[in-house]
């Protein structure tokens, strides 16, 4: 069968316009799509710097919380050290006093009367009793400090495993 013949100009004129008008509205389509997926990554990056935000604001609480505690450990620790140094200074001064080498006269001693002197050159020196060693006052309470430092230290070493520990459970 043949086709009319305005039928045949009919398409002839017309099908370039339904062309057009097809891909128009393919445009159309796709522009909406376009602004519809802009306007949804808009509100997504919106969302996104909110919660990171929010995220920022929560991450440095607990920093801040978690420097409170450490530091209020610290002091804690401070605190007993200092006790600790204080009481292994006072062990010191008991001890320096218990064991302390006492001369034999202690009324010659405090005379106010100098020493006779003695020339050491043809003689050998009375022996430093064998029931202790001589140091001063100052290196007692030296090695006492040190010490109070030494296992405060450890304690504190030792506790850090512990704190660690805690401080993970807390977070679950």
């Amino acid at each position: 069968m043949i086709p009319a013949p305005w039928l045949a100009r009919l398409a002839r004129h017309a099908l370039p316009w339904i062309a057009a008008l097809i891909l128009a509205l393919a445009c159309r389509h796709y522009a909406v799509l376009a602004h519809a997926r802009a306007e949804a990554l808009l509100q997504q990056q919106t969302s996104f710097r909110a919660a990171q935000a929010r995220a920022e604001t929560t991450a440095r609480a607990a920093l801040d919380q978690q420097q409170r505690r450490l530091r209020q450990l610290a002091q804690n620790e401070e605190t007993r050290h200092d006790h600790e140094l204080e009481t292994a200074r006072a062990a010191a001064l008991r001890y320096g006093a218990a064991h302390r080498v006492q001369p034999a006269n202690s009324a010659r001693a405090a005379s106010p009367s100098p020493a006779p002197t003695t020339d050491h050159a043809a003689s050998i020196r009375p022996p430093v009793p064998a029931a202790g060693v001589v140091v001063s006052d100052q290196d007692v309470q030296a090695c006492s400090e040190v010490t109070a430092y030494a296992l405060a230290l450890r304690t504190w070493a030792l506790g850090l495993d512990t704190a660690v520990t805690l401080s993970e459970e807390a977070e679950r």
